[in-house]
């Protein structure tokens, strides 16, 4: 068994036991979050457990992902990012017009059997292609990494305003990371505080058009059932989804209606509600695994409100899964100190750990109330096989930058101890001839 760990699993396996370990917690989770589809599966005569068994294959299938990209060369990788990220522009151009809608957002598209979000992939290939130009303009004589700033711009920003109009939670997460990863570039201090002050302007005059234009002059989408043979759907503009984002950071920072014996739960904030009961109903330890009552209430409480159910069950040793990712962004540390030797490796490192680290604690913050509602799954926890296998790639990235950073630290390592020493001879004093008169 050490032999086969030695051969085929590269790279650190601190992060190889955190990944296993994630999807293990994340399996059996499921098991119990996903009680209303398994129900459903078995009212239309499937298997009850097909959820929760789709789920695991999503999980073996995104380890098999980490497995083959862990073992690519990195220079491949990189190369790939330039085309790969005009690539999903193109999904993203083509998502609002064919993609397939739900709740009111088009954000997917299908192919044959699969569905998959093309926003995933724009993420991953933005961080990839960010951090090549990145890498560019670092440690070069007459060039500073702020000279590059338009391309910056340019590349984060293309796919962040094609997915503003459909995803705006994810816009702010992939322009948040990109501005994270100019910081780690070095670009000058002022020159990141005029980016953050104008980034601060654009959100308020963002948010206060929001609240002061008039719903009734907001474009929305009529929704529609199946049922029905004719319907008449409002145009959709660009800004489509505006009326959504309103209502949800106005109940966000509402005050709270008194919860009296006279309290109802109604539907524009039913979700929120009923994730704060559950977090509400585990308290210190929980009320056991597999015993959640909120499962079956709370909409999606198998993707964006996993962490509910967690406390719900656990109670505070739901932590640990912080804990986990907390580690694991430790471990890259060490691998970015100790070992990479490359600009871009260290930057490609740090995009992708840093998205995983803010996806994971936005959605808690959703989780227990301290956000508005958005989309962001739990990385390796909610169920979704986009999300999965984008995630386990975000990893397998990782540990092949840190099976080669640590390979080429190790061969340095032998070549220093087995290189010839030179013998130190010390000279003999000359003699001196005797004099003689």
């Amino acid at each position: 068994m050490q032999k086969f760990l030695s051969t085929y699993i590269k790279g650190d396996k601190i992060i190889w036991g955190l990944v296993i370990t994630m999807m293990l917690i994340s399996a059996f989770t499921m098991y119990s979050a996903s009680s209303s589809l398994a129900h459903k599966a078995a009212s239309r005569g499937g298997y009850y457990y097909a959820p929760v068994w789709s789920h695991v294959l999503f999980l073996l299938g995104g380890l098999a992902v980490v497995f083959f990209v862990h073992r690519i060369p990195f220079r491949f990788i990189i190369g790939l990012s330039k085309p790969f990220y005009f690539i999903s522009i193109i999904l993203l151009i083509l998502t609002p017009l064919i993609g397939v809608e739900a709740n009111g957002a088009k954000r997917w598209l299908q192919i044959g059997p699969i569905l998959f979000q093309p926003s995933e992939l724009a993420k991953l290939f933005t961080i990839l292609f960010l951090a090549s130009a990145l890498a560019k303009y670092q440690n070069q004589k007459n060039v500073s990494p702020d000279d590059g700033l338009l391309k910056y711009l340019l590349i984060l920003g293309v796919p962040s305003v094609i997915i503003a109009t459909e995803n705006l939670s994810t816009f702010i997460l992939l322009m948040m990371i990109g501005f994270m990863m100019m910081f780690y570039a070095r670009l000058s201090f002022k020159l990141i505080l005029k980016m953050i002050g104008v980034g601060a302007l654009a959100v308020a005059l963002g948010v206060g058009a929001l609240m002061l234009i008039p719903e009734e002059s907001t474009p929305a989408v009529t929704s529609v059932s199946a049922e029905q043979t004719s319907v008449s759907v409002k145009p959709r503009g660009v800004f489509h989804r505006a009326l959504t984002w309103k209502h949800r950071i106005m109940r966000h920072f509402e005050e709270d209606q008194p919860h009296d014996e006279n309290y109802k739960l109604n539907d524009q904030t039913y979700q929120e509600d009923r994730a704060k009961i559950a977090v509400a109903s585990g308290k210190w330890f929980g009320l056991g695994i597999g015993n959640s009552i909120q499962r079956d209430f709370l909409p999606l409480a198998y993707a964006d409100f996993i962490f509910s159910l967690m406390v719900e069950e656990v109670g505070v040793l739901a932590l640990f899964v912080l804990l986990l990712y907390l580690i694991f962004l430790y471990r890259v540390g060490v691998l970015i100190r100790q070992y990479c030797n490359s600009v871009v490796q260290s930057l490609v490192v740090l995009g992708l750990s840093s998205m995983i680290m803010v996806q994971t604690y936005i959605n808690v913050f959703i989780a227990v109330g301290l956000f508005p509602v958005s989309g962001q799954p739990l990385p390796l926890y909610s169920r979704g096989g986009t999300s999965i296998l984008i995630t386990c790639l975000y990893f397998g990235i990782i540990l092949c930058v840190s099976n080669e950073a640590m390979s080429q630290s190790a061969l340095k390592k032998e070549e220093k101890t087995s290189a010839p020493k030179k013998k130190e001879t010390k000279e003999e004093p000359l003699e001196l001839e005797a004099q003689t008169e």
